[in-house]
């Protein structure tokens, strides 16, 4: 959860990639569009993330729709908000560069690439660790999914790492 950083002060957010993230723990629905199944997104995470949060019902728990070709991207029965309807773009549904990986320090696909292809291996996740251990992670408010994006980092690290070495002599 983060920290209240109303009364001006600099403190930095508490553990977001910790065990609790904020995420409500909601019935999951199935996609209006794709069919299915959702995973729960706290509702924080939707208010902040769609560009007219005036939209967003506080009295509903959306879903996260995680399939790639769906333009949907929160559903709560038919209600929907679509990837035209967010702030930013969602990275696990973009198939074109920039993809975003890190909501909160801005890394994209294309920087991974870039250091491992330039270095053998990318620095990157050692760097979210330390804002995170460091406590300046938002992720609940800033990453469509409400949850830390080091394991989509790390995994997309791996995957960039054996394609980079696969094309090497």
């Amino acid at each position: 959860m983060l920290a209240d950083m109303s009364a001006g002060t600099k403190e930095p957010m508490a553990d977001c990639c910790g065990a609790a993230n904020g995420t409500q723990q909601t019935p999951v629905g199935f996609c209006p569009s794709c069919g299915l199944k959702g995973k729960p997104v706290a509702t924080l995470t939707v208010k902040n993330l769609v560009a007219d949060h005036t939209r967003v019902p506080s009295d509903r728990l959306f879903s996260l729709c995680w399939t790639t070709e769906c333009e949907v991207v929160y559903f709560f029965g038919k209600e929907v908000f679509r990837k035209s309807d967010l702030k930013v773009r969602v990275g696990f549904k973009e198939q074109q560069d920039p993809i975003p990986l890190c909501y909160c320090f801005g890394y994209d696909r294309e920087d991974l690439r870039r250091e491992i292809e330039a270095q053998g291996a990318s620095k990157i996740p050692d760097r979210i660790k330390a804002e995170v251990k460091a406590g300046f992670c938002a992720c609940e408010v800033k990453n469509p999914a409400g949850s830390c994006c080091l394991g989509d980092v790390n995994r997309v690290a791996m995957d960039l790492r054996k394609s980079v070495f696969a094309t090497r002599p």
